[in-house]
């Protein structure tokens, strides 16, 4: 009987180890895929960045923890609630911001914070705060609004307390007609809208907020008797529309999130950037920044129908590129810490940083022609 040549069992080898090479690749791009029977699919990583260009570096522009901040951000997939849409961020390689740290509502409700009407029967530009813990730092966020005193006031700025620190902190008045009750404040959970903020982060005096506070209650039909900006975001129907966003949102946002962007999908522009040092305290902060955006956005437009679920990434990344490329200064602060201010390429921002870390940077466009009006419709509730 003849022997099989080589040849001929050199071309069985052959086709084996091709079989065999195209199982193993097809498995490998399988278990890439994220398709394999068991296996999560995994959530799709946004885009390259599409702004015109290369964004230029920070570190020659801003100050050094915002420049390292700016450096390592990542995106995440966007989250949209009707005009709204939310573009988390992470941070590559960790935090560099060490410590204990509350914010202001925490603190206030459990014991650590005290926040009183400055001695000598209190005055508007100011409050008295007091850090009564032995080891925590507490961070309070510019816009935040506390209730109570003898009248509704929110931050001006930035402010951090380290342990047993005590400060006089410069505050704006949300509720132009009282001026009577305790000395003590408590936590309301609300911030001012982003149309104040935006105000605010410009310069803008006391007139200014009052008026903002103004046109506020009147859009959304919430008007009172003390001119309560408090008041106005917590009528009932306010809130019923704010939950459901919040409802939307929140649940989807990653919780290593540190920083959000928020676009206007209708205007297709980034309205602003919040940026913290711990994913811990974005989170906290998060149901007030979404409320702050929403009301002007969503609550305010709320019979428009949005179809299309996804959000064009091109505004936040463009809106990324314009910050980095604007530059920063440190600027005083009441408390701790360096104050952070940037005034810039059409941009306004402030912020705070401690012991080589960035705490908090918040950041709006400045440009009054690319912001849509605000008008004051003729007082009405909504359903």
């Amino acid at each position: 009987m003849a022997r099989p040549s080589l040849t001929r069992f050199g071309w069985l080898a052959g086709a084996c180890l091709l079989i065999l090479a195209g199982v193993a690749c097809a498995a490998y791009i399988e278990e890439n895929a994220g398709t394999q029977p068991g296996r999560d699919v995994p959530r799709p990583r946004p885009p390259t960045p599409i702004e015109p260009g290369p964004v230029p570096p920070p570190s020659g522009n801003h100050v050094a923890e915002l420049a390292d901040y700016l450096d390592r951000l990542e995106f995440r997939p966007a989250v949209t609630c009707g005009r709204l849409a939310v573009f988390p961020l992470v941070l590559a390689r960790g935090s560099n911001l060490s410590g204990r740290w509350l914010t202001l509502d925490g603190a206030l409700s459990g014991g650590s914070l005290k926040v009183t009407e400055k001695e000598g029967g209190g005055t508007v530009p100011y409050v008295h705060m007091e850090n009564l813990s032995q080891t925590d730092n507490i961070f309070i966020m510019a816009g935040e609004i506390i209730s109570g005193g003898k009248q509704t006031r929110t931050l001006r700025d930035d402010v951090i307390l380290v342990p047993r620190q005590t400060v006089d902190v410069p505050v704006f008045c949300v509720e132009a007609h009282r001026w009577q009750g305790g000395g003590e404040f408590k936590p309301s959970g609300a911030a001012v809208p982003q149309s104040i903020q935006r105000e605010m982060r410009q310069g803008a005096g006391q007139d200014a907020v009052w008026s903002g506070v103004a046109r506020n209650n009147a859009a959304l039909g919430s008007e009172n008797a003390t001119g309560s900006l408090e008041l106005g975001l917590k009528a009932p129907a306010v809130q019923r529309d704010l939950d459901a966003v919040r409802r939307a949102i929140l649940p989807e946002c990653p919780g290593e999130a540190v920083g959000y962007i928020f676009v206007d999908r209708r205007l297709g522009r980034a309205l602003g950037a919040e940026f913290f040092g711990r994913s811990e305290i974005a989170r906290t902060l998060l149901p007030k920044l979404i409320d702050a955006y929403a009301v002007d956005l969503v609550v305010r437009h709320k019979d428009e129908r949005w179809n299309e679920p996804r959000a064009d990434s091109a505004p936040a990344y463009e809106f990324l590129g314009r910050i980095r490329a604007a530059g920063s200064t440190y600027a005083s602060t009441p408390g701790s810490g360096s104050g952070i201010r940037l005034r810039a390429g059409g941009l306004a921002g402030s912020g705070i940083a401690f012991e080589r870390g960035l705490v908090h940077f918040g950041c709006q466009t400045d440009d009054p022609g690319r912001v849509e009006p605000m008008p004051i419709p003729a007082p009405r509730r909504l359903q």
